[in-house]
Order: C-alpha cells, then structure tokens, then sequence
C-alpha cells in the first residue's frame, strides 16, 4: 500500500512540476493522443469519427478527477518532505477512492466503446493508449527529466497509471 502511496504522490508531484514549468494546452494534448491512438489502433475514419467524442468524454472525466485530487496529494507530499505528521488513513482513503472512481470511468468508456467498436478495435485502441502514456514518459525523459524523476516515471510506467 505504501507503494501505491508513493506512486500517487510521485504521479501528482510530476503533474504539478509540469504545470509550474509550462501551462499545457488541455486540448492540444487530447488531440496528440487521440491522433497517436487512431494510427497505431489502425482505426478506420469512421470508427475513429464515432470514437472521438466518446474519447474526449472520458479524457475530461479522468482530467477533473486528477484536478479534484491534485492539492491533496500535492500537500501530503509536502506534508512528508516536511517531517509533518501525514494522516495516513486519509491518505489511503483518497488513493483507494481515486483508483475506483478511475476505474469506474475507464468502464463506462469501455461500455461506451463496446456499443460501437468490435473487441479488436477497442483492443487496440486501449493498447495504443498505454502506448501513448509510455512515449510521453520516454519524450519526457529525453528532454531533461531530472534523476528522481525519470526512477518514478519507471515505477509510473510499469503501474497502472
């Protein structure tokens, strides 16, 4: 569980560096990895014209969430860097909370997904994802991620997130 602690803060801490160093474009980001998506998904125009919205709805749901959260696992990190007495439990019941509200959106994607897409394009479309995830951790790295970084973008490439 501690891992997983570790991960989140570590996750959120990179997220909000991010932030600091340059204002992303929420949009821009969202049609680099729809567009990475639909080609190495191999999607047809008309599948990925009856995917996208679907995409995008599920991308803003994930991104308010991950906004939601981000003071409180920004400030337990800081609570720890600190010496300041952490509330544990609090902790844990925010990550828990957080991983089943992921997880209850990235079904109703998938629901949303099955209506309209066969299983082997939804297939690929889920592993052009995290295929997308680890290219950005991967360009993020090349372009000076600094040492402690680049150890939790391993942990973060290897995890769920």
């Amino acid at each position: 569980m501690k891992r997983y602690i570790i991960i989140i803060a570590l996750s959120i801490g990179l997220f909000v560096q991010a932030q600091e160093h340059k204002k992303p474009n929420i949009e821009e980001m969202h049609a680099r990895k729809w567009q990475f998506m639909v080609e190495n998904a191999q999607l047809s125009s008309d599948d990925a014209e009856k995917a996208k919205p679907i995409f995008l709805d599920y991308e803003q749901a994930v991104w308010k969430l991950m906004e939601k959260n981000k003071s409180f696992f920004h400030k337990s990190g800081s609570e720890k860097k600190n010496n300041t007495k952490m509330n544990y439990e609090e902790m844990n019941d925010r990550f828990v909370n957080f991983e089943i509200q992921k997880a209850q959106l990235l079904h109703a994607y998938y629901s949303k997904l099955k209506k309209i897409l066969t299983a082997e394009s939804i297939f690929k479309l889920l592993s052009a994802e995290r295929s997308f995830r680890k290219e950005l951790i991967k360009d993020w790295q090349q372009k000076g991620g600094s040492s402690n970084h680049k150890k939790a973008n391993i942990i973060l490439q290897n995890s769920n997130f």
